[in-house]
């Protein structure tokens, strides 16, 4: 068994056009379902199109490569092609959602956390509403009251 193993090993390094064969294969694999992917989307919109468009907004029938040019055209006016850091929307999310909390509890130096802090101490919270929220919430409503009166 363990020669078999050093036996494979040792001629996929004396053979490196089976590596070459190898990732030319997936590429051509991975184009080749790329396409069907395509196809089969563009077919999806044609019936769903040709099923709800024409019934709900009067629009005519449109043909498979309509739909296709159709889906898109939906991709360049909505999504575009490159890559999509979504990572960056997150990022700036944290940042406004931190922003927002240091306001709401007084903090107005924000250079005290770094993004993302706050949030790693929430697992607290539970704990702190049950042992001092309740009471600091109580004692801030009798304060209010009498004002109100």
């Amino acid at each position: 068994m363990e020669n078999n193993l050093s036996t494979t090993s040792q001629s996929s390094q004396r053979h490196p056009g089976k590596k070459i064969a190898r990732i030319v294969g997936f590429t051509i694999m991975g184009v080749l379902f790329a396409a069907l992917f395509a196809l089969v989307f563009g077919f999806l919109v044609k019936i769903l199109w040709n099923w709800l468009m024409p019934a709900i907004f009067g629009f005519g029938k449109i043909s498979y490569w309509q739909a296709f040019g159709l889906v898109i055209l939906a991709k360049l006016l909505f999504g575009g092609f490159g890559p999509h850091h979504d990572h960056n929307r997150k990022d700036h999310f944290h940042r406004k959602v931190d922003a927002r909390w240091h306001r709401m509890i007084g903090i107005h130096d924000e250079t005290c956390c770094k993004p993302g802090d706050s949030h790693r101490n929430w697992r607290y919270y539970k704990e702190f509403w049950q042992d001092e929220g309740k009471d600091a919430f109580e004692a801030y409503i009798r304060r209010k009251e009498p004002e109100k009166e």
